[in-house]
């Protein structure tokens, strides 16, 4: 008998032990690749970050505002090509916190122009750049309340409390990147104009473009020292390193997540070695005698491991033909209730190979043991042993 043979009739002598061993595996596997990749959704907008963006807010806290002041003088900074600005606004459409999406405030022709990857009609762009309370929503927002060019749609405001009427200008795509196509701008004159005069001209951050991405710490320093002592002190970073800062507010979930992937990688390695453990216990007199026969230690162990190696790959192989699907229709549903602010091919292909890997690694872990008990039993031992 060949040895892949014999390995194939030691894992059918209880086949049902093995459809459950390798279902339970698969089951982990599927579950460790769904969060890694909602670890990895966290990350999405840090991956997708441009480079020669700067990103600027107020020192204190990402909440507080500056005055609209300083962008004449961020704009003079050496390095800086473009500048432009934004405030959150929290708008919700309806009553339901389901209708609740992104909304920002924005100067239209600056934020054309920092913000290059945005895809929309020359004419549509015209009509948002003149109308004071236009609005630019994105193809995905556009699409989940059917609104069109020319409708006008009232949002009840979270941060500016009341009802705001904007009427839809131009309607959005991204070309590259991670920005979402689920956000609704509109213009910064149209909340400007009817705040209190002691609230006005106060924006939430400055977004820079800068001309040699090299010098954008150059860049930086120059700008927060120049608001050093001012009564709004700054803070200048890259984009990348803004969006990472939003995430580690975060950080305690994304730290459960991580934790609870490996619990389960874990649980996985005590699964297949438990069943490998109950496999060696019960072949203890076959193993004897296959040593009896002249079969070396190694070999045994080999023989173990390679069996463990088996589940272990049936179990991986079944982890990730289960596991797209179940993260698309997690997509569906979150991503309706963002608004479609996920983007629809986030899921990495290296997320799916690193829990194949994890899988076989784990397993032929768990094999270890077992492995090692079935060549520390002697033979005169293990032939009386009786299963």
């Amino acid at each position: 008998m060949t040895f892949g043979r014999l390995v194939w009739k030691d894992l059918l002598r209880n086949p049902l032990r093995l459809g459950l061993t390798v279902l339970a595996g698969a089951v982990g596997v599927m579950a460790f690749i769904f969060l890694r990749t909602v670890v990895d959704l966290f990350y999405v907008g840090a991956t997708a970050a441009q480079a020669d963006r700067l990103f600027t807010r107020s020192k204190a806290s990402i909440t507080e505002d500056l005055p609209l002041s300083y962008m004449p003088r961020i704009a003079a900074v050496p390095g800086v090509s473009d500048i432009t600005f934004y405030g959150f606004f929290g708008g919700r459409y309806g009553e339901s916190q389901k209708d609740f999406f992104g909304s920002a405030f924005v100067d239209p022709p600056s934020f054309m122009k920092v913000f290059d990857e945005v895809a929309v009609p020359p004419e549509q762009v015209a009509a948002f750049s003149a109308d004071p309370c236009g609005a630019l929503i994105g193809k995905d927002l556009a699409a989940r309340y059917g609104w069109k060019v020319g409708e006008r749609v009232t949002l009840k405001g979270t941060i500016y409390p009341g009802d705001w009427t904007f009427t839809v200008r131009g309607i959005y795509d991204v070309r590259s990147g991670g920005m979402d196509t689920a956000t609704f701008f509109f213009g910064f004159r149209c909340l400007n104009e009817k705040m209190p005069e002691n609230q006005r001209d106060r924006v939430g951050a400055f977004m820079l473009r800068v001309e040699d991405p090299s010098r954008s710490a150059l860049v930086s320093s120059t700008v927060d020292a120049m608001f050093a002592n001012s009564p709004y002190p700054t803070r200048t970073e890259s984009e990348r390193a803004a969006t990472l800062g939003f995430i580690s507010m975060l950080s305690a979930i994304i730290t459960a997540v991580q934790v609870v992937s490996t619990v389960i990688l874990l649980i996985i390695l005590l699964v297949i070695g438990n069943t490998l453990a109950m496999s060696v216990r019960e072949r203890t007199r076959d193993l004897a005698t296959l040593r009896a026969m002249g079969f070396k230690s190694g070999r045994v162990v080999m023989l173990v491991l390679f069996e463990s190696l088996v589940i272990g790959l049936a179990s991986a192989v079944l982890g990730v033909l289960i596991a797209p699907p179940l993260i698309n229709v997690f997509i569906a549903a979150v991503g309706s209730q963002m608004g479609g602010g996920i983007p629809k091919d986030f899921m990495r292909e290296s997320t799916l190979l690193f829990g194949a890997l994890a899988a076989l690694g784990v397993s032929l872990l768990a094999g270890a043991i077992p492995a090692m008990r079935a060549v520390r039993i002697s033979v005169a031992e293990g032939l009386r042993k009786v299963a």
